[in-house]
């Protein structure tokens, strides 16, 4: 962990930040960060990767993290000019891209699987008709989204949701629902979900391990 880059980090924006190996931040000196709770960023189930994780936050762009979200390895966020991210609780996998370019918000305890991609912007402009490049993207609490699902601009997803694997969502999507396919359409109504056991043990155990070879390289040096 780099922990003079995390205490600076905690100590400009609040909260706790805890940033890992091969860890790239840029934030515009325009941007406003706000952390009010526990932010780790770059973390891997896999110690010994050297994947990449990014973080940028541009000109005038709002950063916004409101309790306890972990980003794992691999995973690219742009936050683009004067565009607004916020993040709950829970997790983003590996290889997650996320690309705000007006505002996206994820609630709290949402489970976002590997190489999801999440963006409220076309990037390009389609000429002629009524096109609207960017608009924004709401993603509500104890949502899970499958692994290489994309949801796409102007989308809300209510509460207690799933996105199956692969589907590409381009409507919003009712609390407790299930949707799938491309594009998305629901399945299945009035569902209930939980986080799996495997995965949050394995997560525990990682971090664990993880924290026991820092306190033991620590008490080396005293």
């Amino acid at each position: 962990m780099n922990k003079i880059k995390s205490f600076c980090y905690s100590k400009k924006y609040g909260g706790e930040f805890k940033i890992l190996k091969n860890s790239k931040i840029v934030v515009s000196k325009t941007a406003k960060i706000l952390n009010k709770g526990i932010f780790i960023f770059g973390f891997k189930e896999n110690i010994k990767s050297n994947v990449e994780t990014r973080l940028m936050v541009g000109d005038n762009a709002t950063f916004n993290v409101n309790g306890e979200f972990t980003i794992y390895g691999g995973t690219d966020i742009m936050v683009q000019k004067d565009a607004k991210l916020t993040l709950g609780s829970g997790y983003l996998n590996s290889n997650v891209q996320i690309i705000c370019g007006k505002e996206i918000e994820i609630g709290d305890d949402v489970k976002i699987a590997r190489d999801v991609i999440i963006r409220d912007t076309d990037a390009h402009e389609i000429l002629g008709g009524n096109h609207s490049i960017v608009n924004p993207v709401k993603i509500g609490n104890h949502v899970w989204l499958g692994t290489r699902s994309v949801i796409l601009k102007g989308v809300t997803i209510g509460d207690g949701a799933i996105v199956a694997a692969g589907a590409i969502v381009t409507k919003d999507v009712p609390a407790k629902s299930i949707v799938a396919g491309v594009p998305a359409k629901v399945i299945k109504e009035n569902i209930e979900w939980k986080s799996g056991f495997i995965h949050s043990f394995f997560f525990l155990l990682t971090l664990s391990f993880f924290c026991a070879i820092i306190l033991c390289v620590k008490f080396m040096g005293q």
